[in-house]
């Protein structure tokens, strides 16, 4: 009997020894990099996980010169909103955004050397400064802190006496911080916000991104981004020029599933904005091999594409200036395609349908203009055409154009020879 007494009570108190231990776990977050979608859903998903535990609290290190407002938000909204306690540690510079994260915690730790407010909005306009100066004093008057203290990071209209003069925005020093109380604790180190918290080092567990959470995070920025959709479109144009399915349309499609993947993994987009694209390329590609002419579907295709792409980016500025890079870039690249690629041996090799015979190349071709041919093969909108019982390469005005209809050469330019397709009355 004293026997199972003493297991009784060695099996309790190993069970009191390992239960305090994880509800004693702290998590540790860093937030070192650009506040973009990629930094919400890393925070979002940790927080997510220490309120499943039931950990005892999280702390989010900050070293940032800022990012995006709208993700800085999310990030605000998610640590005011968490079912644990989340401390805010400013190891190095939390500027610009990332200060609007850093007041959002519910103790703020600082390092000597650190600093913390120049949340200079872009656009510098009067909306924007409104808008984000609101926010910084309700978090600031949520956390029981200075509300102009906070207003004047973002606001240089505001002038606080002894602190900061008119027409300068405000960043504090570790000192000032302390002194005004828009910080809690002096910590040059994450053992020394253990040490305040009177917790053991080693009970802090510290997060770090997975290698796909790092990908997803460089394919989701805006460059990189812009950068695959010029590839994606880029390609989708090269398999249009070329018959049948092969490596333009493979790359296209891939490079368009890892472009919206990677904004999807990152929490940037829903599937409305997906299904939206994708009804966009439907209409657009009806428009080429159904419907003749262009009008409406090749229209409405386009503006969806356009749309859907457009709410994919963080801010409006961001949005169009992605959006024309995208445009121009993949404009010059079908320009040479057209001009350049389309008269090259390869294009020749896999643009014949079956023989070679016939076949007619001239170093000029002025002598075709306003003659009348008959295509050999479908232009969609290159393709090759028969004049005078010489196969020539040519590319249609615009519009798609089926195999044996009669056409008519409108422009000779170098060995690009343009043709349009007429009515049997002409």
């Amino acid at each position: 009997m004293k026997r199972k007494i003493l297991i009784f009570l060695i099996l309790m108190l190993t069970f009191t020894f390992y239960s305090s231990a994880a509800e004693a776990e702290v998590i540790h977050i860093r937030l070192d990099g650009e506040i973009n979608s990629a930094e919400y859903a890393f925070i979002d998903k940790n927080l997510s996980q220490a309120e499943a535990a039931g950990v005892d609290f999280v702390i989010i290190e900050i070293s940032s010169l800022g990012g995006y407002v709208d993700p800085a938000l999310k990030i605000r909204d998610r640590i005011l909103e968490s079912e644990v306690e989340v401390i805010t540690f400013v190891s190095g510079r939390a500027w610009s955004a990332a200060a609007l994260i850093a007041l959002a915690g519910e103790e703020l730790y600082i390092s000597p050397s650190a600093s913390i407010g120049a949340a200079e909005t872009r656009p510098n306009e009067e909306k924007y400064i409104s808008a984000l100066r609101k926010e910084f004093a309700a978090t600031a008057e949520r956390r029981n802190k200075n509300p102009q203290i906070a207003e004047a990071m973002v606001d240089a209209a505001i002038e606080i006496e002894g602190l900061i003069a008119k027409d300068k925005l405000l960043t504090l020093t570790a000192a000032e911080a302390l002194e005004y109380q828009m910080a809690d604790f002096n910590a040059s180190t994450l053992a020394d916000v253990a040490a305040i918290r009177e917790v053991d080092l080693n009970e802090i567990r510290t997060v770090e991104k997975t290698n796909l959470e790092k990908i997803m995070g460089i394919i989701s920025s805006p460059y990189i981004s812009s950068l695959v959709l010029i590839i994606a479109f880029s390609a989708l144009i090269f398999e249009a020029l070329t018959p049948g399915f092969a490596l333009g349309g493979t790359v296209g499609i891939i490079a368009l599933l890892i472009f919206f993947a990677s904004h999807i993994f990152t929490g940037a987009i829903g599937t409305g904005i997906v299904v939206l694209f994708i009804i966009g390329v439907i209409l657009i590609l009806a428009e080429v091999f159904i419907i003749p002419g262009f009008g409406i579907a090749g229209i409405s295709g386009i503006a969806a594409v356009l749309v859907s792409l457009f709410f994919i980016f963080p801010n409006t500025t961001i949005a169009i200036n992605v959006l024309l890079a995208v445009v121009l870039f993949t404009m010059v690249i079908a320009v040479f395609m057209f001009k350049k690629f389309g008269s090259s041996r390869f294009w020749k090799r896999i643009s014949l349908e079956s023989s070679s015979k016939n076949y007619y190349s001239s170093s000029s071709k002025k002598d075709y203009l306003d003659q009348e041919a008959k295509t050999l093969s479908k232009l969609r909108p290159a393709g090759t055409i028969e004049i005078n019982g010489k196969r020539i390469d040519a590319v249609s005005e615009g519009a798609f154009i089926e195999k044996d209809k009669k056409v008519k050469v409108i422009s000779v330019s170098g060995s690009r020879v343009v043709v349009r397709e007429t009515s049997e009355e002409e």
